[in-house]
């Protein structure tokens, strides 16, 4: 169990420090980057792929399927939004806002969970959304501007989760899969932009270059000790410990990142952690009221 929250905490931590990463790569537009970082995975998942024959059989079956492809090629467009909203936020100091999307994106689960599976919601489950939807209402009121980042970032990750639940790949087959789809499209686009004299990479200094290359084994790490830390933990810790991802975020954005947060701000996110705190509550006590198994 020790073993387990160590692993996925090194994956949440990694996630968590993703602002720090991204800033440094500020200087390159945020579609070059974004095309890097899908470059770059494709070897780190490759190996990671490559090494369990689990993996390996999973990747064939998905190529094997017309309608398990027909899934990953749109989750691929998913995540792809996902990272690049995310990049162009780094870049232009919104870190803050960034992090409202995944503080929101369990609730948003369980939105979708209702609206396309008819699940149905417990009365935790309504007071936890009710306090983030005022927590959004009222930044949205008193900021005179609507937190799209966050929005955007919460609805393609949670979308991107949601549209994973209808696939029988896993998280690191299925992501190579993915950026597999888009690789001549983003193959494509590099060799453009180096034509046409646009590219930052091989025209700037070695730095860079490193840094872009990095944001491969950088996206990929965090997500293969997330995947080996679900196997090892409670989904409901899981879940929870998650926070930890978006608390980071928010604190290198004021901490380290140095974006200004308002009080209105600090209300409207109030909002948010106070629904998420009874959501979490929610969690578990559902968890400790289940029967104890029969041995």
């Amino acid at each position: 169990m020790r073993k387990g929250y160590a692993v996925i905490l090194a994956g949440y931590v990694g996630w968590g420090l993703f602002p720090l990463f991204w800033a440094l790569l500020t200087h390159v537009p945020a579609h070059e980057v974004l095309l890097h970082r899908m470059l770059w995975s494709v070897p780190v998942l490759l190996l990671l792929v490559l090494s369990s024959e689990r993996r390996r059989r999973q990747v064939g079956a998905a190529f094997g399927s017309w309608r398990e492809l027909k899934w990953l090629a749109l989750s691929s467009l998913v995540i792809c939004l996902n990272w690049g909203i995310y990049i162009w936020a780094v870049a232009n100091q919104r870190v803050v806002e960034a992090s409202m999307g995944y503080f929101l994106t369990p609730l948003l689960n369980v939105m979708a969970g209702v609206f396309v599976f008819h699940e149905k919601l417990s009365r935790t489950n309504v007071v936890a959304i009710l306090f983030a939807a005022a927590g959004v209402a009222y930044y949205v009121f008193t900021t005179a501007a609507i937190p799209w980042i966050g929005l955007a970032v919460g609805i393609s990750f949670a979308g991107y989760g949601l549209l994973r639940k209808q696939m029988a790949t896993n998280a690191v087959p299925g992501l190579l899969v993915e950026i597999l789809l888009l690789l001549p499209f983003t193959l494509g686009f590099i060799i453009w932009l180096h034509f046409s004299g646009q590219a930052t990479f091989m025209n700037f200094d070695l730095n860079t270059d490193l840094l872009l290359i990095l944001g491969g084994p950088v996206t990929i790490l965090p997500l293969a000790f997330f995947t080996a830390g679900t196997r090892m933990l409670p989904m409901t810790t899981v879940g929870i410990l998650f926070y930890v991802t978006p608390s980071l975020q928010f604190f290198c954005g004021i901490i380290l990142l140095g974006e200004a947060f308002t009080f209105d701000k600090l209300v409207g996110f109030a909002g948010i952690w106070i629904g998420l705190a009874i959501f979490s509550y929610g969690l578990l006590a559902a968890r400790n009221s289940r029967p104890a198994a029969v041995t």
